[in-house]
């Protein structure tokens, strides 16, 4: 197989046995990605699988873990894909993290054939891409890697060689190697004792392109789910009926990780205090877009950014919360057309703009490939959505600021010395016909 190169990108793996880990330092020698063990046959878990996780994505590094597989049946081997996937679940899934799930499978304590371990293998692979949506990744050892059969060769392979001079040999399945584990006694400031190193076969941008998402521009808010629009609602702890600036969107766990939805600098990445146009909205990261937008990202527990600096889209910003005025664990998303004076902040919505379509049209604009039929299609449907919701809140928005209707002359007439606006809501002029109604002992006759 081909050699290492000094432009390739360095990773290490750990689990319960490099102990407590200093991820910001690890992060600081230049390591950019790492796997991390989550768990083993049908029940184990690694006690420090989640403390590593969160600990190495708020330092920055892009992530995936991986399964020592146990199996001797195609059974059991099923039976170990859920338990992993399960165990992804406790940290907001696959699907969230920056890497593969991956097959760890280097030994054969069961003397299996060679044909009998590609079915076991074949097995885990399939039911955990279906249990996770992700195509997994397989590591394995030099010499054990020779078992495998061409049929998975569509893996992507990570493999085990501690050399300095030998790479790894070629097999039947692969020519060659995606990662290559090349020591298990690296020293990385950040973790005590050894620690094996891993690299990558390209450039940091080359393995995020390999396996980060496509952004689909038709849903821009893709693994979040959407408890409140943006628009006129009842707010859920005042009660007091008033225009939502953004959208509430939750993600799981309740401390679960939060991405940047575009890239641009961070203006803000601290407690919002009252004055400073983050008042009541608690941990708030705001983030300057290429266009002066800011995009405003608030409720958090925590903030993983700080201010100056230029983040990417989908880096990790913070992680959801419920600090400032909250009704639970979740992210108040919002866009801002200013970020200055008092970051864009105004009494109205007349400073935002709603954040799907903002989103929809950034993401076009970027130069995105043409959409499918399908894509398309869906596409379509979202923009109708969002630009009857701008009509139902124009139509809302002038029903609060309505003239005095003829039919409630007499009423406002009445009542003119005491009424500041010569405006209000259908139900404000209603009310007040009903009053004068009382008042003047106007019954109404069918």
């Amino acid at each position: 197989m081909q050699q290492r190169k000094d432009s390739n990108v360095q990773g290490i793996d750990v689990s319960r046995y490099q102990g407590k880990i200093d991820w910001l330092k690890v992060k600081a020698d230049g390591r950019e990605f790492v796997f991390i063990k989550a768990t083993e046959g049908q029940t184990y878990s690694d006690p420090n699988f989640a403390t590593n996780v969160k600990g190495a994505l708020s330092a920055g590094l892009l992530v995936g873990t991986y399964h020592f597989l146990k199996a001797t049946t195609t059974v059991a081997a099923k039976a170990e894909a859920a338990h992993y996937a399960k165990t992804l679940d406790t940290v907001g899934g696959a699907d969230l993290l920056g890497l593969p799930p991956v097959m760890d499978y280097e030994n054969n304590p069961g003397n299996l054939s060679k044909a009998q371990i590609n079915a076991v293998a074949k097995s885990f692979l399939s039911e955990l891409e279906r249990l996770t949506g992700r195509k997994p990744i397989i590591y394995t050892g030099n010499s054990f890697a020779s078992n495998f059969d061409s049929g998975l060769s569509g893996y992507d392979l990570w493999i085990a060689r501690y050399s300095d001079t030998r790479t790894p040999d070629d097999q039947l399945a692969w020519k060659t190697w995606t990662i290559w584990q090349y020591s298990d006694s690296g020293k990385v400031p950040g973790i005590t004792g050894n620690v094996d190193l891993n690299e990558f076969n390209g450039s940091l941008s080359d393995l995020k392109k390999r396996y980060g998402k496509k952004v689909d521009i038709t849903n821009p808010f893709d693994g979040y789910r959407i408890t409140s629009p943006f628009g006129m609602r009842t707010h859920p702890v005042s009660g007091v009926k008033k225009f939502h600036r953004g959208v509430d969107l939750v993600v799981t766990p309740s401390d679960g990780p939060i991405y940047a939805f575009v890239a641009g600098e961070v203006l803000h990445a601290k407690l919002g205090v009252k004055g400073s146009g983050f008042g009541d909205y608690g941990v708030t990261v705001a983030i300057k877009d290429d266009k002066g937008g800011l995009h405003v990202y608030a409720h958090l527990t925590a903030a993983a950014v700080k201010v100056g600096q230029q983040v990417k889209r989908g880096q990790l910003i913070g992680k959801q919360g419920s600090t400032g005025i909250s009704s639970g664990p979740h992210l108040h998303y919002e866009v801002r057309k200013a970020f200055a004076p008092q970051y864009g902040y105004t009494a109205t919505e007349a400073g935002v703009v709603e954040p799907t379509q903002y989103l929809i049209d950034y993401y076009g604009e970027e130069g995105n490939v043409p959409m499918t039929a399908t894509e398309q299609k869906a596409f379509d449907s979202l923009k109708a959505r969002v630009e009857a919701q701008a009509a139902y809140i124009a139509a809302q928005k002038a029903k609060d600021n309505m003239p005095c209707p003829s039919w409630a002359e007499s009423a406002y007439n009445f009542y003119k010395p005491f009424i500041a606006d010569e405006t209000g809501s259908y139900d404000f002029w209603r009310m007040l016909v009903i009053k004068y109604r009382q008042e003047n002992d106007i019954k109404v006759t069918s």
